[in-house]
């Protein structure tokens, strides 16, 4: 049985479409280099897939550059030849002018050759610093202020653990277990058995060492004036 005739009309299948083309570009390859091989013939063929792939023969560009040059000359048609040597000249010169500019006016604001500039340059230039100027001060003041917020709450904090300190001494060492977590977590202890010491241990220990006068590492500037007693 022979072949069906196949309808001339777009394969719709994608898949279908991209092997057919696939093939029948292979055999037009195929059936191009061997009319060029034995008639001597010049051809040229250019070749773009659905997807904007290119494929060309000769594969080599000079050759088929040659192909379609001769072609135009038989046609009698010559392409436009568009010189844009001024155009690049004139974009050349703007970008030169505007370096030049740029790096003139980096010399005035750093108070470079300042003479030959005329008055309005110069007030124009002062306009641009004083506005410069104020938009560093508007900044610096944003710092300072931030600065100062932080002093503040950084005092805050210092100015209640004081107190909550004196709240210990004044106590016998005595501490809520949140205001020792606040103030300084774990306190660590010195001491001479395997086992961990107990709470009566730890306020004995904190009372013997204030009452003997010795080096107490919890010794802060008191806010209190009563807090003199215990120095």
């Amino acid at each position: 049985m022979g072949r069906g005739k196949i309808e001339m009309k777009r394969i719709e299948n994608r898949t279908n479409r991209q092997v057919t083309y696939s093939k029948r570009r292979q055999g037009l390859m195929k059936k191009t280099k061997e009319l060029a091989i034995l008639c001597d013939a010049q051809i040229g063929l250019i070749i773009f897939s659905g997807t904007g792939k290119l494929h060309t023969f000769p594969e080599s560009s000079n050759s088929l550059e040659q192909t379609i040059q001769r072609y135009l000359n038989v046609q009698g048609i010559q392409l436009p030849v568009h010189d844009n040597r001024e155009e690049l000249y004139s974009e050349l010169q703007a970008l030169r002018e505007a370096i030049h500019n740029a790096e003139q006016n980096i010399r005035n604001y750093l108070v470079e050759d300042l003479g030959p500039l005329p008055l309005e340059v110069l007030q124009k230039h002062e306009h641009q610093l004083e506005s410069s100027l104020n938009i560093i001060r508007v900044r610096k003041n944003q710092l300072m202020q931030q600065q100062m917020e932080n002093l503040r709450r950084k005092e805050q904090l210092l100015q209640t653990e004081n107190g909550n300190m004196y709240h210990w001494l004044m106590g016998g060492g005595q501490l809520h277990e949140q205001q020792q977590q606040q103030l300084m977590g774990p306190i660590p202890f010195i001491y001479g058995g395997e086992d961990q010491p107990s709470s009566s241990t730890v306020l004995q220990l904190a009372t013997s060492s204030s009452s003997s006068h010795q080096y107490c590492p919890y010794r802060l500037q008191p806010t209190h004036p009563n807090l003199q007693d215990y120095e």
